[in-house]
C-alpha cells in the first residue's frame, strides 16, 4: 500500500483542523515537536448522527486505551476508523472528556482560555456538523496514569518529534483534530505545539 501523501493540513497550536476520508483511505496524525496532545474526533459523512464514541469502543475492544488492530465505533456499534499504525511508544488516551471554557474557569486559569472545545466546533462547523454536545475524544499521545486507589493522573506526553499514529477510514468519514490547549498541567510538556495531519493515497 502506498504511502504517497494526498492532502496535508497543519494544525496550529491551541487550534483545530479537519480532513474528510473516503473509506479505505488513511489519516496519519504527526507530533510534529513532541509531548503534544492530539483529540480526535469522527462522524460518518452521510449521518451527523453516527459519531466515535469512545464509550462505545472501550466497551467493544474491552479495554481502557486504544492499542493498533483496534477499532473505533459509533454509538450504534458501527465501525467508523481502525488504528492501523502506531509510530510513537503507544500511550494514548480514551478517558478524558473535551477541554473547554468552564474547566479552565473552574481551575483558576486566566480567561478567555483557549479549549478543544471552542476548536471543534470551529473546525466542525466548517463541514456543517454542529452536535448538540462535543463528543468525548480519542486523545493520541496522552499518558494517563491509573493509580493503585484507581485515581487518574494526566502525566506529560512521552511522544517525540515526528512520532504519529495511522488510522483507517471504515466508511466515509469526516475527522476534526484539535491541537490539545492545556497549558496549566504539563499535559503537553512545557507548552503547547502543532499537528500535522496527512491523508494518504
Amino acid at each position: 500500500m502506498s504511502d504517497s501523501v494526498e492532502q496535508v493540513v497543519e494544525v496550529a497550536p491551541q487550534s483545530g483542523g479537519w480532513v474528510k476520508l473516503s473509506a479505505g483511505q488513511r489519516l496519519r496524525l504527526i507530533d510534529v515537536e513532541g509531548q503534544q496532545v492530539a483529540d480526535l474526533f469522527a462522524v460518518a459523512e452521510d449521518d451527523f448522527d453516527k459519531w466515535l464514541s469512545t464509550s462505545t469502543s472501550r466497551s467493544v475492544a474491552w479495554r481502557l486505551f486504544p492499542r493498533v488492530g483496534g477499532r473505533f465505533f459509533t454509538t450504534e456499534f458501527e465501525p467508523l476508523l481502525t488504528f492501523d499504525a502506531d509510530n510513537s511508544p503507544g500511550i494514548h488516551d480514551m478517558l478524558f472528556s473535551v477541554c473547554r471554557p468552564e474547566m479552565y474557569a473552574a481551575i483558576g486559569a486566566a480567561l478567555p482560555h483557549p479549549s478543544c472545545h471552542e476548536n471543534f466546533r470551529k473546525a466542525a462547523a466548517e463541514f456543517g456538523w454542529n452536535p448538540t454536545e462535543a463528543p468525548d475524544p480519542v486523545n493520541f499521545f496522552q499518558y494517563t496514569e491509573i493509580g493503585e486507589d484507581k485515581s487518574l493522573t494526566a502525566m506529560p506526553a512521552p511522544s517525540k518529534p515526528g512520532d504519529s499514529v495511522t488510522l483507517r477510514a471504515e466508511r466515509d468519514v469526516f475527522v476534526v483534530v484539535t491541537a490539545c490547549s492545556m497549558d496549566v498541567e504539563p499535559i503537553n510538556g512545557d507548552r503547547c505545539t502543532g499537528l500535522r495531519l496527512e491523508v494518504l493515497a
